[in-house]
């Protein structure tokens, strides 16, 4: 017994990795079994003729001729039992699928007419076809389909159609008369299968190899913390984009479409570099998926992407194409890495979809580098920084073409090497040191200016350390920091309209202000209406009077511009109060990541895992370290602050008056500042072991709950 006791506690890492596996590979499988199992029968169906007013006997055969333009897996007609006595159609129908150019059979069908539904209403009856009949490269087809009818009892069967002209049908035939009209018919073009079974095995095996490498890396301690931070947001990052791909993250199409012009105005040598009209956009000719594009991800979606992952493209090399889409704005700053990734993808000559993966990769990979880089850097609170950097909005982010991912990544390590100047071990500091935290500032203030205050931290820099220049590299660093934005793109126009009160902007430039990325609010609303209380219609219908003719119609121009805002102090706090009141939940979720994805209402994670993610949080606030000064903390505290006023400001500047909550407010615009909010604690209130490790390798596991969920939420669309 001793032995085995010793043989344990010396393999006791190895044997505890080996249960954390077996209990994770027991809980997927048990997800498997009984939410993902069974779920291969779900098809993608669209109507080659939804209208039917009239039913004709099949006494016979009736026959339809029609033109498609999709594959054809099963067929659905609207059929309706008429009875003799009390006795329903019995017997067998047959269905015959011929190429009507060719009279070639394609596919037959027989079902038992029994298993017809008898009801009042007419409902649509889909017969499996006996194989696939799969669309030719010419694009549309010609078929005629043809139900016979052999009846062993009174019973009979009959089905809808539309006397009048329909552009698919090419002639409908019943019992042998020529009719006018169409059959009402419902075509099936996709099914899932075995897909999502296998495609879920690979998501578990990925999140089972993290769990596994994961455990290794907590208990060796001879891993670096930010090396540990790089690996587990690169893996998560490629698992968030696999389950959430390419137009599902807010606002995505836009920004993809910023960093697919971009990429083209350097692939096209006719075209001048960055410089665009926001209200157009570049690729190639042949970038077009409606699938994908769509944004709605589905099972289906993850099936094509499948399919189309290896594609390569056939446009004439340097050949680009205008496209009638919105940008973000006319500012490329935070664009160039995802645009460097799609350039990789032009001259490797891949197609739409690898291309798409690529620019999104190139992303991850900077933010992961460049927050395991914080982590490195920061001399305080290194599991705050590294719990930010893992959260599931932060990493939904992060593995996505929004600008915020590299926002989010100079935001973090820029808070982490002013820190390192103003507390780590360097008593003297050198311009050679200034540079990187200079420049990482100089590009976050143009790209949003809510954010604009971070520049303050310099302050928390003491004099000593720079020397007699102190106050001169300060203010010299500030004034930068003011000229850089002043003569970005938008800069002067968000200033003049939100002190003239105008609210006339173009589409791109909510970028660059203080809101919330509205870009073309009128037309698309991209990313803050469909967070918005309950969008902005819906709100201003439960607050105005009844609907008549003599009431005026809302102006969404009229909105909380600072001269409003000064004259209308109470309603500007009613209208805070109230968006707290009211969406509380929803700017919590939004900031941990439990609500992902673009549309409305998303995809929902369940409240445990935000709930556990917050708890994992706040011991990343309490774990023991360096103490910062009273006054640094307070100072960290106020420009968190100011930054987190700025925009929700901006989100009220953009509020028409007649709004009852904040138009567009979410908790992931607080995501850059949040590691400095938490910077402020009472000195005594900390823990008295450090376990930043396992703190870290916690917020991964939870991470993973996450990514099943949003699977499983996704599985059932």
């Amino acid at each position: 017994m001793e032995k085995l006791l010793t043989q344990i506690k010396r393999h006791r890492r190895l044997l505890g990795g080996a249960v954390l596996l077996a209990v994770a590979f027991f809980i997927f499988a048990c997800v498997w079994l009984t939410q993902v199992r069974g779920n291969g029968e779900k098809s993608r169906s669209w109507m080659i003729n939804d209208q039917f007013s009239e039913f004709a006997l099949i006494d016979d055969t009736v026959t339809q001729d029609f033109v498609c333009d999709r594959d054809l897996l099963y067929m659905g007609f609207a059929f309706k039992v008429q009875k003799a006595g009390d006795e329903g159609p019995a017997g067998v129908l047959e269905l015959t699928l011929t190429d009507l150019d060719t009279g070639e059979v394609l596919a037959t069908s027989e079902g038992d007419m029994s298993n017809i539904l008898d009801t009042t209403e007419a409902y649509y009856t889909t017969l499996g076809l006996s194989q696939p009949v799969e669309l030719t490269e010419a694009g549309e087809r010609h078929y005629r389909v043809s139900l016979t009818a052999h009846y062993t009892g009174e019973g009979r069967l009959l089905v809808g159609y539309t006397p009048t002209p329909n552009e698919a049908g090419l002639g409908l035939t019943v019992n042998g008369e020529a009719t006018e009209g169409m059959l009402a018919i419902l075509g099936v073009y996709a099914q899932i299968g075995g897909f999502v079974t296998k495609f879920y095995w690979v998501i578990a095996l990925l999140a089972l190899i993290l769990i596994g490498a994961g455990w290794w890396l907590f208990t060796g301690q001879k891993c670096p913390l930010h090396r540990m931070v790089f690996c587990f947001v690169l893996v998560l990052g490629i698992l968030f984009s696999m389950v959430l791909p390419p137009y599902s993250a807010p606002d995505e199409q836009f920004h993809i479409n910023q960093s697919f012009t971009l990429a083209s105005t350097i692939y096209n040598p006719y075209l001048p570099v960055a410089q665009s009209q926001i209200h157009s956009s570049l690729r190639r000719p042949s970038d077009v998926d409606v699938i994908v594009q769509d944004g709605e991800t589905t099972v289906f979606t993850w099936q094509h992407i499948a399919k189309n992952l290896l594609t390569t493209n056939s446009d004439p090399f340097t050949h680009t194409q205008d496209y009638d889409e919105y940008q973000v704005d006319s500012s490329y700053t935070m664009y160039w890495i995802s645009a460097f990734g799609v350039l990789a993808g032009f001259l490797l000559r891949l197609g739409f979809i690898p291309t798409l993966f690529l620019g999104r990769l190139a992303n991850l990979v900077f933010f992961a580098f460049l927050a395991a880089w914080a982590v490195k850097r920061t001399p305080v609170a290194k599991a705050v920084f590294a719990a930010v950097a893992l959260l599931p909005m932060t990493l939904h982010l992060a593995a996505s073409y929004s600008r915020d991912s590299n926002l989010l990544a100079l935001c973090l390590l820029f808070a982490a090497l002013v820190l390192d100047l103003a507390f780590g071990p360097r008593e003297n500091i050198g311009w050679k040191q200034l540079i990187l935290p200079a420049l990482a500032g100089l590009l976050i203030v143009p790209s949003k200016i809510v954010y604009f205050p971070l520049a303050l931290l310099v302050f928390l820099i003491p004099a000593a350390r720079l020397g007699r220049y102190s106050k001169a590299v300060k203010g010299g660093f500030l004034a930068l920091c003011l000229a850089v934005f002043f003569f970005s793109a938008g800069g002067q126009v968000i200033l003049n309209d939100f002190v003239s009160g105008s609210t006339q902007v173009a589409a791109g430039a909510a970028s660059s202000s203080v809101s919330s990325e509205i870009t073309a609010p009128a037309p698309s609303a991209p990313e803050s209406s469909a967070q918005s209380t309950a969008s902005a219609p819906e709100s201003s219908e439960e607050t105005a009077a009844p609907q008549t003719e003599e009431a005026p119609v809302q102006d969404d121009s009229v909105c909380y511009t600072l001269p409003y805002i000064l004259s209308h102090p109470l309603d500007t706090l009613e209208l805070a109060i109230r968006s707290v009141v009211e969406n509380g939940d929803h700017y919590v979720k939004t900031l941990i990541g439990g609500t992902l994805s673009y549309f409305d209402p998303g995809v929902q994670i369940a409240w445990t895992w935000v709930a556990a993610l917050m708890i994992l949080l706040v011991l990343a606030w309490l774990q023991p370290g360096f103490e910062l000064p009273v006054w640094a903390k307070a100072l960290c505290l106020l420009i968190g602050l100011a930054c987190c006023g700025l925009a929700v400001l901006g989100c009220i500047s953009w509020t028409p008056t007649y709004y009852t909550t904040i138009y567009g407010l979410q908790g992931r615009y607080f995501l850059p500042v949040l590691s400095l909010l938490l910077l402020a604690r009472p000195k005594r209130l900390l823990l008295q072991t450090d376990c930043t490790r396992g703190l870290v390798y916690a917020v991964t596991l939870v991470d993973l709950l996450v990514l099943l969920n949003a699977f499983l939420s996704i599985l059932a669309r």
